[in-house]
């Protein structure tokens, strides 16, 4: 790619608009993230409160327990896993195309590409915190394999102790 024939002009409004939108799609992946790690201390509780009932027992004792534990488990890595790329191709992206804009529009353009593209990755993490908070509120992946180990092992520490106290 031969370089431009010089700076492209930027409008300073256009700049101006662009760092809006980082702005608002910065603050309202905070809040979302915020939301979610609400959301995940709720049904942390809600969880650990089922499973801790007489009726979670009964139904836990139908499950075969290893292959819930598992299959959770794995969902919940390959969501992780899927974050972590998607992560690392957008930033990846987002300094690959700012190089190319630079060397052929000028920094002013390279400038204005790198907050747009900044503004982009905060609305997908936005995205993909909410989807994370729907998976969260959905009630078949609210046992986590976490809360179902130590909800279990709660429980049989109080059915020790209850046969220690007879």
């Amino acid at each position: 790619m031969q370089p431009g024939d010089g700076d492209a002009e930027v409008s300073p409004e256009m700049l101006r608009r662009i760092k809006r939108v980082k702005m608002v799609t910065k603050m309202s992946e905070k809040v979302a993230t915020g939301i979610l790690s609400g959301v995940v201390k709720v049904t942390g509780y809600f969880t650990n409160s089922i499973a801790n009932s007489k009726a979670g027992k009964k139904f836990f004792n139908l499950l075969p327990g290893e292959i819930v534990l598992a299959s959770l488990d794995g969902f919940g890595k390959i969501c992780d896993a899927v974050e972590v790329a998607g992560t690392n191709v957008l930033s990846t992206s987002s300094t690959v195309t700012t190089g190319l804009v630079s060397h052929k529009y000028g920094e002013k353009a390279a400038a204005a590409t790198n907050e747009g593209m900044d503004a982009a990755g905060h609305a997908i993490g936005t995205a993909w915190a909410v989807f994370k908070i729907r998976q969260a509120l959905n009630p078949k992946s609210v046992l986590k394999p976490t809360s179902l180990a130590k909800s279990t092992i709660k429980a049989a520490a109080a059915d020790y102790r209850a046969k220690q106290k007879k």
